[in-house]
């Protein structure tokens, strides 16, 4: 059978080995005499004879074997080893090798071929390997993995690189890439060494001609002083972000006069204050050279018909011109430098040899005395408390709610009964119900049906906050639970209402909270019920507190009473005994 033609080993140029026929794996696992065992082959696919067994690549066992039975007592059966697969083994485990190769570069007058570094990483553990190119600054093609990790064919036969193929010294082809090994870290040296290889001497990298040719050329020769013109891209990347800043005052207003190094601009930012009736303006100048003579032009220059231009304006501001404690002219503003910053103090030091004077004292400014706030008149929609909040801000706002008092007093309300102090004859007779609300201080009054009286029984007043009279308009006081008791008279919008009774709740409620009542609503309400029989239980336990406090007097004056019969006792069997 005729061999097979030697062609590159690039996709689209391989082909099926016609003599392969067996492609079965051999297995690893046994079992011999019920025993489970670990078998070593040295061959792969289509029974080709492998170069080294995984197993090989693991560690010898200790020459040194120990009886077990000595100290444990003898055993059953026969302990195995742990197997252990070759890739937990040689797991993050890598051989790396550091290689160049020469890359051809064709119509080019400066340079005729290049020399790229390139670091080969082989893994142990599936025995891979990839080929990496580290970043060279401005080289000016694509860098970094060259080669993807996989296994690669190392002839046309498809045999595979095993770590045995690398050494200092030699040369790789990888897909048709011929790399000089030159050197290896010091875990591939120590590795190889272990497995009898006797690794090669360190060689010197090679260095890339064209780029050497380019490193002199912008290099700047010593002892030769080159003149640098005024160049705008120097100074950008020279100058970039160093800003000179002074603090500066005019017009009783305080400013940032701030001078770029970059293109020798000036700016001037306007410091607000809370309050200070200016326009929320930040920058007073925007970024531009200041002229010094903006005003001073040649008397031939036409200036109604033509604009300021640079042969006209000759001498822009400097940082010499800029100095604590003196006053600089900025387009006819005269603005007082009183302070720099750290950074400016610097450059004026290091760069320009004149440091700045310290910095100056201003004048304060006289603060004012806040203007009075007065609570505007009401206007008559919508309540008192509504004109107040809409004087606050620009957008209305609702007046806010008491909210712990609505959570604590959620639907607690005081009841009371009324009737209307007629004027008219034909209000003679109505009676009313009044709810107050102990959550927002709301009053409902309700009108009670009578039979035959010719009115329904319904809502009188929906719930609102009544004014007292004669309180005003503007800030007014409302009726509380102070002003309502038995025989109290309420004017509820011109309509007056003597209140005539209440319920027990009421009673408990005040009782329960005597710091906010005075002791005549108190006493007012206590004799109502009094009269009303509904305080029984309560007179009842006074007597019982009285009488308890009576008998403790009792006991307190028996006992008083018998120790002073007992002291005189003493005394006499005293004076006997002395006798």
């Amino acid at each position: 059978m005729a061999s097979l033609p030697l062609l590159p080993l690039l996709p689209g140029y391989t082909f099926q080995d016609i003599t392969v026929k067996d492609y079965k794996l051999p297995h690893k696992l046994d079992v011999l005499n019920g025993f489970p065992v670990v078998r070593d082959t040295n061959y792969g696919i289509g029974r080709r004879l492998t170069d080294a067994a995984s197993i090989r690549y693991a560690e010898s066992l200790d020459p040194v074997e120990y009886d077990i039975s000595s100290i444990y007592g003898p055993v059953s059966c026969y302990v195995y080893r742990q197997f252990v697969p070759h890739f937990a083994v040689f797991a993050q485990k890598c051989l790396c090798f550091k290689a160049f190769f020469r890359q051809g570069v064709f119509n080019s007058p400066n340079e005729h071929y290049r020399i790229r570094h390139v670091d080969i990483i082989y893994y142990l553990e599936d025995d891979t390997l990839c080929v990496i190119e580290p970043v060279v600054k401005n080289a000016g093609f694509q860098q970094g993995k060259l080669v993807k990790r996989s296994k690669i064919p190392k002839n046309i036969k498809g045999d595979l690189f095993i770590w045995k193929d690398f050494n200092i010294g030699i040369d790789v082809c990888i897909y048709g890439v011929v790399y000089h090994i030159v050197d290896c870290d010091s875990f591939t040296r120590e590795f190889l060494t272990s497995q009898g290889i006797d690794v090669g001497e360190k060689e010197n990298l090679p260095a890339d001609p064209y780029t050497e040719w380019r490193d002199t050329m912008c290099r700047i020769p010593t002892g030769i002083i080159r003149v640098v013109g005024d160049d705008s891209r120097r100074r950008f990347l020279e100058y970039n972000g160093m800003v000179l800043s002074f603090d500066a005052t005019w017009n009783e207003g305080r400013y940032k006069v701030m001078y770029f190094l970059m293109d020798d601009t000036v700016a001037i930012r306007e410091i607000h204050e809370p309050n200070d009736g200016k326009d929320p303006v930040a920058m007073l100048l925007k970024r531009m050279r200041v002229p010094k003579n903006w005003q001073h032009l040649p008397s031939w220059h036409p200036s109604i018909y033509m604009e300021y231009g640079d042969p006209e304006i000759v001498e822009y501001y400097t940082p010499r011109d800029f100095t604590v404690g003196e006053t600089i002219l900025l387009f006819n503003r005269c603005f007082l430098l009183y302070d720099c910053d750290a950074f400016t103090r610097k450059y004026y030091s290091d760069m320009l040899g004149t440091p700045q004077p310290n910095a100056i004292p201003i004048p304060t400014k006289v603060e004012r005395p806040a203007p009075k706030y007065e609570i505007p008149p009401h206007i008559k929609f919508g309540s008192p408390e509504d004109t107040y909040a809409s004087c606050l801000s620009f957008i209305p706002k609702p007046p806010k709610k008491n909210v712990i008092r609505q959570l604590a007093n959620f639907s607690k309300k005081l009841r009371y009964s009324a009737r209307m102090d007629a004027i008219h004859p034909e209000d003679e007779g109505r009676d009313f119900m009044l709810e107050y609300s102990l959550s927002d201080g709301t009053i409902k009054i309700i009108e009670i049906e009578k039979p035959n009286s010719g009115r329904r029984e319904g809502c009188f007043l929906s719930s609102r906050l009544i004014p007292k009279p004669g309180t005003g308009n503007d800030n007014p006081e409302y009726y509380t639970p102070q002003d309502l008791f038995i025989g109290a008279r309420i004017n509820v919008f011109n309509h007056r209402f003597i209140i005539t009774g209440t319920d027990l709740f009421v009673y408990r409620y005040i009782d329960a909270n005597r710091d906010k009542f005075c002791q005549k609503v108190v006493e007012n309400l206590r004799n109502y019920f009094l009269r009303q029989g509904m305080l029984q239980d309560d007179v009842d336990a006074e007597a019982r507190k009285i009488q308890m406090k009576d008998e403790q007097k009792l006991v307190a004056t028996n006992i008083a009473a018998k120790n002073i019969e007992d002291i005189s006792t003493d005394k006499c069997m005293n004076k006997e005994s002395l006798i």
